[in-house]
């Protein structure tokens, strides 16, 4: 039987700012992981400052010590320097100001900011598809996790198929049991277009799934944002990531996903909802485990 185990979490205590990797984390009912995007930066007319905003953010390093609520902060331009986490002109305010050329204050919210209001429990991804990315780009694993910035990361061992890229997202976009077999049969040709049969059902609700004894549901693949088509070190643009990305996920999509709704193929990893009742750690080395689709998820 193939085993999907939790390899890697990471949280992301100031938006947009480094992860910071732990051992163990724990999943808050209706919202996501503790600590993560708990903090965030906004101007002074309250607007968030972040790296879509603005690339400077990328070439600042981060590094936390949670416990003692420590941020140690440095560019290359600006000695690293360690401030309490916490806003207020004791903390990280007035160094991040100066790098990046505005007044900003921190902000702080024990729920978190996340990124998806609808879906904010943690992201999901498998090691095989950061490491597929990567082979588009000719970058390493390490640089496509800096890049897509997922929460929790998943890898599979004992069956080839559940252990190749972009399983994540049958979890999210599953396709109808009951079409798989006609899914891969050729496709219906009138003229030179392609037809789609099953094109105007619509698609499967998402899975749940637990890790541990945590219970979440998939909400949808990722739509991602300007940050990865950067460096992550840098924050330097490279030309034709998005287009070169849609193209080769579009031609890596697999049989078992409906991925007719998704718009854009700019996607990768999976928004989550936590539906377990009450507070739950996860752990490294927990294992996923999804319900079928016969039982009603």
């Amino acid at each position: 039987m193939p085993v999907h185990s939790l390899v890697s979490i990471t949280i992301y205590p100031i938006k947009s700012l480094d992860g910071h990797d732990v051992s163990h984390a724990t999943l808050i009912p209706a919202a996501g992981l503790a600590e993560d995007r708990r903090w965030r930066l906004v101007d002074m007319e309250g607007r968030v400052v972040n790296a879509k905003r603005t690339p400077l953010i990328q070439a600042i390093r981060t590094e936390f010590v949670l416990d003692e609520r420590l941020v140690t902060l440095a560019t290359g331009d600006l000695h690293a320097e360690t401030f309490p986490l916490q806003p207020g002109r004791h903390g990280p305010c007035g160094w991040l100001s100066e790098v990046l050329g505005m007044p900003v204050l921190l902000e702080e919210r024990a729920a978190g900011f996340p990124d998806d209001c609808d879906a904010p429990g943690p992201t999901l991804i498998t090691t095989a598809s950061l490491a597929c990315v990567a082979t588009w780009f000719g970058f390493g694993l390490e640089e496509a996790r800096r890049r897509f910035r997922m929460n929790l990361e998943i890898d599979c061992r004992g069956a080839p198929d559940d252990g190749s890229a972009f399983w994540e997202d049958t979890l999210a976009s599953p396709a109808d049991d009951a079409r798989l077999s006609e899914l891969r049969l050729p496709t219906v040709q009138m003229g030179q277009v392609a037809v789609d049969p099953y094109a105007d059902l619509p698609p499967p609700e998402p899975r749940q799934f637990t890790i541990g004894t945590a219970m979440l549901r998939a909400t949808g693949v990722c739509r991602r944002c300007v940050v990865p088509t950067r460096d992550s070190m840098s924050g330097e643009p490279e030309l034709g990531f998005r287009d070169v990305f849609e193209t080769r996920r579009r031609q890596a999509m697999r049989r078992d996903v409906a991925s007719g709704s998704w718009g854009s193929g700019y996607r990768l990893g999976v928004n989550t909802q936590v539906i377990s009742s009450h507070a739950e750690t996860i752990s490294l080395g927990d294992t996923l485990q999804t319900r079928s689709l016969h039982q009603g998820d």
